[in-house]
């Protein structure tokens, strides 16, 4: 009987001990009143039957040609045992005729790709697939506390100190040096455990490495530990395994370094806050906003139908051009939309709407002359979920593992429409809270909000003229407070069918300035919204 529970049929009570491992927060109630551990994974029931699934160990994965055969043993001078260097995959083996020892690395579908070889006067090479490493050991572990060593020697010493806390134990591939491209990398799978422990060589170079690498991972989850001796295999070896897990437990919290004095601000508080270098597509705009900043929200709206998606289409494609790494949110629309259109304004033509006006041969240059491979955009697969967690953390991502600077949200009502409540003013007053804490403020970019209008009183909407104010904006006030710019587009109320649109500053942060910024041109030949008398 496979008693293994999935974890979406059940409620997360609280974290326990485990009495079977342990440890002493892994243990995890469920409301329904089954417990299941992350450290030794067992899952026990109310009725107190149990079972344990064990992970399988490197040795027993699929392993892709070419690589090198061996055989597991303990390795005495590093106080190493066979059982868990079979574990870990990590045994003795032959190559250019001198014994060397192996470490098998696995991709993230855990099939051995790569090997990592260390001869005896510390030479090291890598064989197989190496763009395809992960984290040493990484396969072994999903949840609970996780240890980030340097190398493989001292990711199997920690887990050999660990002992009956069943930490999970990972090794980075390539030293200190690689340690935060690798996190990078390993982004998704490093994130989703509760707390991750920097456990690096108490060196120089190890303690930069901790303390770059603790800056990528989300403020709060990062912690460093500090080892009595250079590393965890010295430890190891003299006797002290009780004091690297005392390290590991208690590793200091990693906080940013934010917190100034007055005195900090003297040099500079006499200087103006300059324009931004980075400007929208619109001269009049620029004037009043002084531009695009990182580190604020700004929010655009206008009616229904009146262009609000072709606008921050126009934005991006600027922003794109002017090289700053974009991230695309666009819930309304397919990424391959949101792509079309991103390459019709390139080709200077409405091919979202009519794909004849240019050749595929013609579309495909534009692609490639747009998106080279060094210019990439990043976009999010939306058709899954689109709760406010999920889209945190893909946008957290997107910074720290791929270095955006500017993140378009298209909408912000989509993201609490599917929720279960009717309470859209409290979801959205979340939402925007969450987004300008821990996305803006935090991660330091700019990021640019769709919102959508609320119906206005009356017989006239904003799609025959009716202008749009800051007390417009549709589900919650927070909206105008959390924004540092809110643009509007209007029509003219004496021509609403006409394809110009009025553009105003609801509201700046900046400059206080506000009002009229502009008048641009929707051109129905080219798709592109252009500053009103320019030929296209």
């Amino acid at each position: 009987m496979n008693m293994q529970i999935k974890e979406n049929e059940s409620e997360f009570v609280s974290h326990l001990p485990c009495d079977l491992c342990g440890s002493s927060d892994a243990n995890s109630l469920y409301d329904d009143g089954h417990t299941h551990c992350f450290a030794c994974n067992t899952t026990v029931q109310p009725d107190g039957t149990s079972e344990k699934i064990t992970p399988p160990a490197v040795s027993s994965l699929p392993v892709t040609g070419g690589l090198l055969a061996g055989s597991y043993t303990s390795i005495k001078k590093r106080g190493l045992s066979e059982d868990l260097c079979r574990k870990y995959g990590y045994f003795i083996a032959k190559h250019k005729g001198e014994s060397v020892q192996v470490a098998n690395y696995t991709d993230k579908d855990n099939h051995v790709v790569a090997q990592k070889i260390r001869t005896k006067d510390k030479q090291f090479s890598i064989v197989g697939d190496a763009k395809k490493m992960t984290l040493f050991g990484s396969h072994l572990y999903t949840r609970g506390k996780l240890v980030i060593c340097e190398g493989e020697i001292d990711t199997i010493s920690a887990a050999t100190c660990a002992g009956k806390y069943h930490l999970a134990c990972v090794g980075i591939p390539n030293g200190s040096n690689s340690a935060v491209r690798t996190i990078k990398d390993n982004y998704d799978y490093v994130s989703q455990f509760d707390k991750v422990i920097i456990c690096f060589d108490d060196d120089k170079a190890g303690r930069e490495a901790a303390l770059a690498s603790a800056q990528v991972l989300p403020v709060g989850k990062a912690f460093i530990a500090t080892l009595p001796m250079k590393d965890v295999n010295e430890c190891l070896m003299a006797g002290k395994s009780a004091a690297v897990v005392s390290a590991i437990f208690e590793a200091r919290e990693y906080r940013p370094d934010s917190i100034k004095t007055s005195a900090d601000f003297r040099s500079v508080i006499g200087q103006d806050d300059a324009a931004s270098s980075i400007k929208y597509p619109y001269d009049r705009l620029n004037a009043i906003t002084g531009g695009l900043r990182r580190g604020e929200l700004v929010t655009i709206t206008a009616g229904s139908g009146m262009g609000k998606t072709t606008l921050v289409r126009e934005i991006a494609y600027h922003l794109h051009q002017n090289g700053q790494k974009l991230g695309l949110l666009c819930l309304e629309e397919t990424n391959k939309r949101t792509l079309k259109g991103l390459v019709g304004i390139h080709l200077n033509k409405n091919i979202t709407v009519n794909k004849d006006q240019a050749t595929q041969e013609e579309i495909e240059e534009a692609f490639d002359e747009l998106f080279p491979d060094d210019k990439q955009v990043y976009l999010y697969d939306h058709f899954g979920s689109c709760d406010i967690d999920t889209i945190i953390q893909r946008i957290t991502f997107m910074v720290k593992a791929l270095g955006v600077q500017w993140v378009v949200l298209d909408h912000i009502s989509i993201l609490v429409s599917g929720l279960a409540t009717n309470d859209e003013r409290k979801l959205i007053d979340i939402a925007m809270t969450r987004l300008r804490t821990e996305v803006v403020q935090e991660l330091d970019i700019g990021l640019i909000i769709v919102s959508h209008l609320r119906r206005p009183s009356g017989d006239k909407g904003f799609e025959q003229g009716e202008k749009p104010t800051l007390q417009s904006l549709r589900g919650s006030a927070s909206i105008a407070q959390l924004s540092d710019m809110c643009l509007s587009m209007a029509v003219d109320k004496e021509e609403p069918d006409s394809d110009t649109r009025i553009l105003s500053v609801l509201k700046n942060r900046w400059s206080g300035e506000t009002g009229w910024a502009g008048n641009i041109q929707f051109n129905r030949d080219t798709g592109r919204l252009v500053p009103e008398g320019s030929e296209f």
